[in-house]
């Protein structure tokens, strides 16, 4: 909380402030409510871009630097170059990857929580409905990751070429549609698998909790 006031802006500060709160409430007012600890969570970390992107705005438009060099930004930010921006898609993509990552951590610890009456999804509504859960979540993470990275290249790449071929791993956007469909198809897959079992093989879900990890880091960089 004390760290809060050095972040530069006023609605980012907000944004860490409101996240900390959320953070002490979480255990004991968050945790036993259905659906809003998972929310809470991954709207967490959804919103770490657009905190972070606010804060590095409001940087930019009161440094020198910029100036010097006779750049002049707004002072307040168009918030809707958000939403025509990849930061949309990667907020999305955040959101409903670690929504699903939530679900299966909370299908491992389903007799335990069970034991101590938090009610979570597969608690109340059964480890094959929340498997379902974490899998559609995990395929909307994908197709917003995917469809971040493939527009673009799309439109800059009308006409296939052996060139072109040669050339997919030295392009950016090549290299980042690659990272998107790599991450994603392996998010996928992993949730597809749990959900195949309907969630009883709880090694099987302990197993795509670790890896979702390495997907989550392929997906943030395929936006890089």
């Amino acid at each position: 909380m004390l760290s809060s006031a050095f972040v530069p802006g006023v609605i980012p500060r907000l944004f860490v402030i409101g996240g900390s709160i959320i953070t002490y409430l979480y255990t004991v007012h968050l945790k036993p409510k259905t659906w809003i600890k998972n929310i809470s969570c991954a709207s967490l970390v959804a919103m770490s871009p657009v905190t972070s992107g606010l804060a590095a705005w409001q940087v930019l438009c009161d440094g020198t630097f910029l100036k010097s060099q006779g750049v002049s930004l707004a002072s307040s930010l168009p918030f809707y170059l958000i939403f025509k921006s990849s930061l949309s898609y990667l907020v999305i993509s955040l959101f409903f990857g670690i929504f699903s990552r939530e679900i299966l951590m909370d299908v491992t610890d389903c007799e335990g929580d069970s034991e101590a009456e938090i009610e979570t999804v597969p608690v109340k509504y059964g480890k094959k409905f929340a498997s379902s859960v974490a899998l559609v979540c995990s395929f909307v993470s994908a197709l917003q990751a995917c469809t971040a990275s493939l527009i673009p290249l799309i439109y800059t790449r009308q006409k296939l070429s052996i060139k072109w071929s040669m050339s997919l791993l030295s392009n950016s956007m090549s290299r980042n549609a690659l990272l998107a469909i790599l991450g994603s198809g392996m998010m996928v897959q992993r949730a597809f698998s749990v959900w195949n079992t309907e969630g009883e093989d709880s090694k099987l879900a302990e197993r795509a909790i670790r890896q979702s990890s390495l997907f989550t880091v392929l997906i943030l960089a395929s936006f890089v």
